[in-house]
């Protein structure tokens, strides 16, 4: 062998981390202490942030914190996203992926963790758990609390060289990571704006998505799609619509008439996770065919109790509803033997009406929106309607908002056609004069002048 030559060494294997960024992310890669991504829907912030981490994770040990202000089970973490992108990459073979939530990931190569956790949980001394926490990513960052961040940001910048990443869509101008970061110029921060147009993977079907919102509203697409607030008067439904009126002062001669939005019982591949809300909710025509909201149930309850109260309310109404309305699908097709079997057993009966769901959610709340725009829509001032119309001015339309009050909206606009309007109150007769006085004796002689005349027609 020539002596001038040396022998191959054969090199140490390394994992390949190829990344996939939209361009105007890249100057996130330079250290900071706060980095903030911002924007609407599909802008590719959370996958961005959870192929960086992953990144981190491999190059250096680190400890790192994922949180939101509530997380009740894996399905609201982020862990999903971090291991679909540690399996996309190609990176399976250095990473242990615990099941529970609480356990989360560890990196096999470098010993950098990935732990999950809601804010909400957490005290001012339970959260010191967190001090040595080198990266930190707070995603939905526009539902964090001030409570939640006055805790958090001290505990974490005392490591030095500690970062904070923050990810979320603007809800209101008066959010802490709004105001601090977006509205605020913070000296400590990289702070970008990312929207569905710097997306360079953003494809037919989420294009088809985004305009089928704009042809709702243009305040809705700018809000979901161009990360801009809503305005605290409703993006879809303006406050000022709504008529409010005190329980007892509506109207008589109403016809009424039921919708609800059905939950099923709790996910028992998910215990933890928060079950969704079942609403009821009732609702009167009058003459002229405005409408009167008379009634509400709400719970996160198991079919038993949610149709046991859906019974009630039929049964306390005066007059009795017409018709309830219920949406097709899954969950009424897993409860409709249980619903008829429980009005057999308590003899309430009414006619059901089932709706079959067309389109997205901001499409099927339409109709109720130019309903109350009009303003025909009388709304209770009891606790319940406060929250009616917090949950209709708060609707977007997004996945994960709770907005089941919206959904009975909804329903009841869509069974219109089928509605009639109630009938014209009666008039009420004044009562009669107290007995000698002048108002009695004048009322008395105009009915004796009254019969004269009468009588008169027929017998002179």
């Amino acid at each position: 062998m020539n002596p001038a030559i040396k022998p191959l060494q054969p090199r140490k294997l390394e994992p390949h981390t190829p990344l996939t960024l939209p361009v105007k992310l890249m100057p996130v890669l330079e250290p900071r202490q706060f980095k903030v991504l911002y924007g609407g829907r599909g802008s590719a912030k959370s996958h961005s942030v959870a192929q960086i981490l992953v990144m981190l994770s491999m190059q250096a040990k680190h400890r790192i914190l994922c949180l939101r202000e509530i997380q009740k089970s894996i399905g609201q973490s982020s862990k999903r996203v971090i291991e679909d992108y540690i399996q996309r990459m190609g990176l399976s073979a250095y990473f242990k992926i615990n099941k529970k939530a609480e356990d989360g990931i560890t990196c096999l190569l470098t010993g950098s963790t990935f732990s999950f956790s809601g804010l909400q949980d957490h005290t001012a001394d339970s959260i010191k758990s967190f001090e040595g926490a080198t990266l930190v990513w707070v995603e939905e960052a526009s539902n964090v609390s001030t409570t939640s961040w006055n805790k958090l940001i001290p505990t974490i910048v005392r490591t030095t060289g500690a970062e904070i990443w923050v990810t979320f869509n603007p809800d209101l101008e008066d959010d802490y990571a709004y105001k601090r970061w977006v509205v605020g110029n913070d000296p400590d921060a990289i702070v970008i704006q990312i929207n569905y147009l710097d997306n360079p993977w953003w494809n037919e079907a989420m294009e088809t998505e985004r305009l089928k919102v704009l042809a709702v509203s243009q305040d809705l697409h700018d809000h979901i799609y161009g990360g801009k607030p809503r305005g605290k008067a409703g993006i879809l439904f303006k406050r000022h619509w709504f008529k409010r009126f005190n329980m007892g002062e509506q109207p008589s001669g109403l016809r009424k008439y039921l919708a609800s939005d059905y939950a099923g019982a709790p996910d028992a591949d998910d215990p933890e996770a928060d079950p969704d809300y079942t609403e009821h909710g009732c609702v009167g025509l009058d003459h002229v065919g405005d409408m009167w909201f008379t009634d509400w149930w709400s719970g996160q309850e198991d079919p038993s109790v949610w149709i046991a109260a859906w019974l009630l309310m039929i049964r306390r109404s005066k007059p009795k509803p017409l018709i309830a309305f219920e949406e097709k699908g899954v969950i009424l097709r897993a409860v409709d033997g249980s619903i008829n079997k429980a009005m057999k057993e308590r003899q309430t009966f009414i006619h059901r009406e089932g709706l079959a769901s067309a389109g997205s959610k901001a499409d099927r709340a339409l109709g109720f929106a130019a309903r109350a725009a009009t303003g025909s829509v009388h709304i209770p001032n009891t606790d319940w309607g406060d929250r009616l119309i917090d949950q209709l001015c708060a609707f977007t339309g997004e996945n994960g908002k709770r907005d089941d009050m919206v959904d009975v909206c909804s329903l009841l606009a869509r069974g219109l056609d089928l509605m009639s309007d109630g009938s014209l109150p009666a008039e009420k007769k004044a009562p009669p004069p107290e007995v000698f006085t002048d108002k009695w004796f004048a009322q008395r002689a105009a009915g004796e002048r009254a019969e004269e005349e009468r009588k008169s027609r027929y017998y002179d």
